[in-house]
């Protein structure tokens, strides 16, 4: 069996530009793939980069959304986190991302919306996560004059009591395998703004059902959808209800169901 949990070609096209390397990454892919009996992936877009750029049979590929513990989410929620301290009073809309500092989250275009925000009313950005780019974010962070809204507080074990005070998550890597982050952001009862990259959100998201998706390097766009949120709170309300309702459909119960399924077809198919 085989478990692939990003769109690897995605990847090739940004980050290997070297045709050997690419050639053999493709081969590499391709072989563990076909070999396998079944590969499973979390993402109908991740099936069917596999099928198109490495040659992986639809019928041995199953689809397994990644599943969240609503129950766990709700006991760490409400943790006490001392970063939220000094805004328990406070009035200033929260919008919240969570990513590793690294090129592939694309971090900038989050910056860049959110200064547009900030051009337009106050709100505070609360960034969860560490990676190789957090000088680089600081220095823009610095030169655009957004030192006192943006808050960069590193990696977090429990990220949910900062997702459950957020009036809006934002969402802009530039692809996903699943979007995870997405799905806890729902679970938080948070409103969800999010690129339409490939392939998790849209997944995730549906048509805009379950949260807003927005062209993907479109800071402009971006953060139109953001203060159109923060500035209707009925709308963002309007998109908690059928969020949470997703994370229930996305469970961690409903994963490891699916799992079992595999697993005993596997077994029992010799």
């Amino acid at each position: 069996m085989a478990s692939y949990r990003g769109p690897f070609y995605e990847y090739m096209r940004y980050y290997e530009q070297g045709l050997r390397r690419r050639l053999f990454l493709r081969g590499a892919v391709a072989s563990a793939a076909l070999l396998a009996n079944r590969v499973i992936v979390p993402s109908y877009g991740t099936a069917l980069e596999l099928r198109q750029r490495f040659f992986t049979p639809l019928q041995r590929t199953v689809t397994i959304p990644n599943g969240i513990d609503l129950q766990n989410v709700a006991t760490l929620s409400r943790e006490p986190a001392s970063e939220l301290n000094d805004l328990e009073n406070v009035k200033i809309p929260i919008v919240c991302a969570i990513a590793r500092l690294a090129p592939e989250k694309n971090l900038g275009l989050l910056l860049d919306a959110f200064r547009r925000v900030r051009a337009m009313q106050p709100a505070l950005l609360l960034v969860l996560g560490d990676g190789p780019e957090r000088i680089a974010l600081e220095t823009r962070i610095a030169e655009w004059g957004l030192s006192d809204s943006v808050r960069l507080l590193g990696h977090r074990d429990n990220v949910y009591p900062y997702l459950h005070r957020a009036d809006v998550f934002i969402h802009t890597c530039q692809f996903e395998g699943f979007g995870y982050t997405l799905l806890e952001a729902l679970a938080c009862g948070a409103a969800v703004v999010s690129t339409d990259c490939p392939y998790g959100p849209r997944e995730i998201l549906g048509d805009s059902e379950y949260g807003v998706l927005v062209q993907p390097d479109d800071p402009a766009a971006l953060a139109e959808a953001v203060l159109y949120l923060l500035n209707d709170a009925g709308q963002r309300k309007a998109l908690v209800t059928p969020g949470l309702e997703r994370a229930r459909q996305l469970s961690i119960e409903t994963m490891v169901r699916a799992y079992e399924r595999v697993f005993i077809d596997l077994a029992t198919s010799g």
